[in-house]
Parts: C-alpha cells; sequence; structure tokens
C-alpha cells in the first residue's frame, strides 16, 4: 500500500515537472469569423508592424504572429477597434458585420482583457469621452455629478472584468485616474473659456493695419464668414501651414468667406513680416497687432499658443474658437456642415 503510494505520488511530482516545463509559446494566435461579411479586407496594425488576414469564404480566419505586447489597431470597414496582444496569447473573436461594434466579442487566451476593452470602447462613445467640452459646458454641480458617475461607472467595468492582463489592469487604473485628474483640474479654466467663448457667443474684435497700412477691424467682415489665422513668422508650425491655407483658400475664392491672417509679432519685426507676406504671397487680409501677445483680441481669446485658428459666423459670432487647422480634413466638413 505504500508502495503504490510513492508510486502514485512520484507520478504526480513527473506530471506537473512536465506542465511547467512546457514552452511558453514565442507567438500569438488570432482566429475569429465575421458574418455576413461583404469585405475580405481585415488588417491588424500596430508599431512597426501590419498583417493582413485572409477571410475565406465563410468569414473565418486563423494566422498566427510574433509581435510586441501592446495595442493593435484591427480595421475592418467602418470598423476600427483596438486590441491587446501579447506572445503566447489564443485569442479568438467574433461579431456581425451589420453591427461590428456592438456585436464584437472574444474568447479564447487573452479574452477577458479585449473582451473589457470592447466594453470600454462602447461605454466611451455612449459618455462621449471624445467630446471633453460636453463636460465643461456643464456648470459646476452638475460636473461634479457627471464626473462622480464617470468614475462609479469606470470602477464597475473593471470591477466586472475577469482574467485581466496584469500590465493592462495597471494602465487601465493609471489611465482612469488620469482621466478623472484632467476633468477635474482643467474645469474651472475650460468652463469659463466655453462660456465666453462658446458657440454662438459674440466674437471680441479686432482693428489692425493690413499689409498697406490700412486699419481693418472685424465689424468691416461682417456678411461673411471670417476664418483667422493667428500666426508669426518665427511661428515653424504656423509655416508649416501656409500651403494647406493657401489651398484653402483658392478653393473658396468665390465663397461668402474671408481669410484673415492675423501676426503677432512685434512691432521691430514689422519689416519682417510684411517682406514675408510679399515673399509668400499670403492672400486674404493680412493684418499685424498691436502688442504681439498682450494685443487685447489675443488676450480675449485666451491664446497662449500658435497657429491658432478662429471661425466667426457672418453677424460676428463665435463657431469656434479654437478651429480645425487647414490641413486638417475636418476643416473642409466643418465648412460644408455650414454651406460655405
Amino acid at each position: 500500500m505504500i508502495k503504490k503510494i510513492v508510486i502514485l505520488l512520484f507520478t504526480g511530482i513527473l506530471l506537473v515537472a512536465c506542465k511547467q516545463q512546457e514552452p511558453i509559446k514565442d507567438y500569438a494566435s488570432l482566429s475569429g469569423r465575421i458574418t455576413n461579411t461583404t469585405d475580405n479586407n481585415l488588417v491588424l496594425n500596430g508599431p512597426g508592424f501590419q498583417r493582413e488576414l485572409e477571410l475565406d469564404s465563410n468569414g473565418v480566419f486563423k494566422d498566427t504572429m510574433k509581435l510586441e505586447e501592446g495595442f493593435y489597431m484591427l480595421a475592418y470597414g467602418d470598423l476600427k477597434t483596438f486590441l491587446f496582444l501579447k506572445n503566447s496569447y489564443d485569442l479568438d473573436l467574433s461579431f456581425d458585420a451589420n453591427d461590428a461594434k456592438g456585436s464584437l466579442s472574444f474568447s479564447g487566451l487573452g479574452a477577458g482583457t479585449n473582451n473589457y476593452m470592447a466594453d470600454k470602447i462602447r461605454f466611451e462613445e455612449k459618455e462621449k469621452l471624445d467630446d471633453f467640452n460636453a463636460f465643461f459646458e456643464l456648470d459646476k454641480p452638475a460636473f461634479d455629478q457627471k464626473v462622480t458617475s464617470l468614475q462609479a461607472s469606470m470602477k464597475s467595468l473593471l470591477d466586472n472584468a475577469v482574467d485581466l492582463d496584469s500590465t493592462f489592469l495597471a494602465r487601465e487604473l493609471q489611465s482612469n485616474d488620469q482621466l478623472i485628474k484632467f476633468l477635474t483640474t482643467n474645469y474651472d479654466a475650460q468652463h469659463e473659456m466655453l462660456t465666453v467663448l462658446g458657440r454662438g457667443r459674440p466674437s471680441p474684435k479686432f482693428a489692425y493695419p493690413d499689409i498697406n497700412g490700412k486699419n481693418v477691424s472685424l465689424d468691416d467682415l461682417r456678411g461673411d464668414y471670417v476664418y483667422v489665422d493667428v500666426w508669426a513668422t518665427w511661428c515653424g508650425p504656423c509655416k508649416r501651414e501656409i500651403p494647406f491655407l493657401k489651398e484653402l483658400e483658392h478653393d473658396y475664392e468665390n465663397k461668402n468667406i474671408t481669410f484673415v491672417g492675423l501676426s503677432i509679432d512685434t512691432q521691430e519685426n514689422k519689416e519682417k513680416w510684411k517682406k514675408m507676406v510679399a515673399e509668400r504671397d499670403l492672400k486674404g487680409v493680412q493684418v499685424l497687432a498691436d502688442k504681439d501677445w498682450d494685443s487685447r483680441f489675443i488676450q480675449d481669446y485666451r491664446i497662449t499658443a500658435i497657429p491658432r485658428f478662429i471661425l466667426i459666423d457672418p453677424k460676428g459670432n463665435i463657431i469656434s474658437h479654437d478651429a480645425p487647422r487647414p490641413s486638417q480634413p475636418e476643416l473642409k466638413e466643418l465648412f460644408n456642415d455650414l454651406n460655405i
């Protein structure tokens, strides 16, 4: 009897030892199925990494890859979602192409972290966390209530998650704390900014001399939309926007919009400003502020960095106190929404 027990114990030790010695995979496996698929273009992107995942006629795919631990973007049609991957994962995903984000789910090794991420992305869209102004526009009691609710919901998401990767969990806890800190520490300044400079508010005025010395005021431009480019000759990012701005001015040449270049160069650099306007063949209305950073218009718009772009409606009211840059496609989308 004792001999049998010894043999059983020895066999058990061997099994445990063999299990412990099984090598950890140095690659990740990713598989899945997409129902109602009409597009075969499924792509996984990451830092220095891109892989096209081949779908069969049933929308099924399977692939293995060596990769760095971290976040990757999976793109399929309108779906763009993040995955957390590392070598050793054996992850299987599925979704319905007719409701990709709503139906996305994971199983297998690594599923816990990725199911949490899918839930978090859906939560962020529901709470409109891509638009912090929606928080900062609230009065203080409503803002505090919103932040408290947000904090509780994010905690609940984590509490209900299962099998989270430890590295990911630490990052997520830190990220949640940073979001709450960002909202609470920036509320006062941003709320004041949006209260004074919110959409529909009367724009602060300016009246500055143009390139020919003629005084031009914002009131002179009433009846047109006004797109103001706050810049300076010494500002590299400002100068990088010039080709895009000139293209934009050409595209909207006969539209009801006036483009204003408002330089905050010092009065000592007035000739340098005039020279650059001529050399770069800058169009639109070009004016020079009277006191560079301390100019009233700059102070009223709380401008602390340039380039800064401002969009004003034909009645002189603010559309955006921090409008998209000429190089950003969002600007033309905004113009189209306004029927400019």
